[in-house]
């Protein structure tokens, strides 16, 4: 099965800008090898290299007229992997979209909710090897229908409805039933200065759940002056899988410095915070120290190199263990990113 996926994948992609002649069609793809050293995440108590991969990605976008569409599948995700409301997660985009104008871009299909402003960035364009611990408790992909405008005398827009968003790690709907997931964004760019944005998703329970509905909010912005960049972030949920006063927030600063065309230094640093009905608040630091490597024009060849400082509640009874999962010890990452 899952070879045919692959297969019927590979064979889509290819085939699409032939058959679509009249069409605009770009085929890409990238790979994202890594290596590490250290004990890693919650649970994992090995402190050897290891060597793995962050994404695998092959796909086409597609546009003719002011209709266009996007299919991207990752192979690390194995179709036997869960399926969440009927599309397997080595299905990360597919859909179809209309653009009636800059006010009005309407798709419908598998994509991101526009919750979290790192986590609506490309993971080829990641300023440090990982998308970290506020990932978990953004809502994800999902599959739905989006209404999205942009370059509104600066400001842009996003309002979804989605099924369950069963992918994010701060969700468990149980049964779909009558369940649902509704997000919105708004933000401001000024040119490629500045840029702001405050978000807000909601992911219910079906009627019959005592369950609780998880709720997710977010502010980030982002400020780039000549060579410098600096971001913040913040994303707090509640209700985390369903319980009720189960909450975690997760912020982040971030600062980089291209030191020349080839090499920028990039520090970051997180914090995370659960409290939960029963036990004690937590916190978990982690701090990145690395260096981006560009061995080639838009991040198609890239070494990322990243070195994490843990720090808070790493060990012990109080340890942090909230679903929005960081380094609880020191560890050194690296990844080589290839892509076209």
């Amino acid at each position: 099965m899952k070879k045919s996926l692959i297969t019927l994948a590979i064979a889509a992609a290819v085939a699409a800008p032939m058959t679509v002649s009249a069409a605009e069609a770009k085929f890409f793809g990238y790979s994202q090898i890594t290596a590490a050293v250290g004990k890693g995440s919650v649970g994992n108590t090995a402190d050897s290299l290891r060597f793995g991969a962050d994404r695998i990605r092959l796909g086409y976008k597609i546009k003719q007229g002011n209709a266009w569409g996007k299919l991207q599948a990752d192979f690390l995700k194995g179709a036997d992997g869960q399926a969440k409301i009927g599309v397997d997660e080595i299905i990360k985009d597919a859909v179809v979209g209309y653009k009636f104008s800059d006010a009005a871009n309407v798709m419908a299909g598998v994509f991101k909710t526009p919750v979290g402003m790192d986590f609506n960035t490309s993971g080829k364009n990641l300023d440090i090897t990982k998308r970290a611990m506020e990932k978990p408790l953004v809502l994800e992909r999902a599959a739905g229908l989006m209404v999205s405008g942009r370059n509104i005398s600066g400001f842009g827009y996003d309002l979804g409805v989605f099924n369950p968003t069963g992918r994010s790690g701060a969700v468990d709907f149980g049964t779909a039933g009558d369940a649902m997931g509704y997000a919105g964004r708004v933000m401001y760019n000024m040119g490629k200065t500045l840029h702001v944005e405050a978000s807000y998703g909601t992911s219910t329970q079906d009627s019959g759940s005592t369950a609780e509905d998880y709720t997710v909010f977010g502010v980030a912005g982002a400020y780039k002056m000549d060579a410098m960049t600096f971001k913040a972030e913040y994303v707090a949920g509640s209700s985390v899988l369903g319980v009720k006063d189960a909450d975690e927030a997760v912020w982040y600063v971030h600062g980089g410095y291209a030191i020349n065309d080839t090499v920028e230094a990039v520090v970051r640093y997180y914090s995370a915070t659960q409290s939960r009905p029963v036990g004690n608040d937590s916190t978990l630091g982690n701090a990145y120290i690395g260096a981006n490597i560009y061995l080639a024009e838009k991040n198609n060849a890239r070494i990322q190199l990243n070195y994490v400082l843990a720090s808070g509640d790493t060990d012990g009874a109080d340890a942090y263990d909230g679903v929005a999962k960081g380094y609880t010890d020191d560890i050194f990452l690296a990844q080589f990113q290839v892509g076209f």
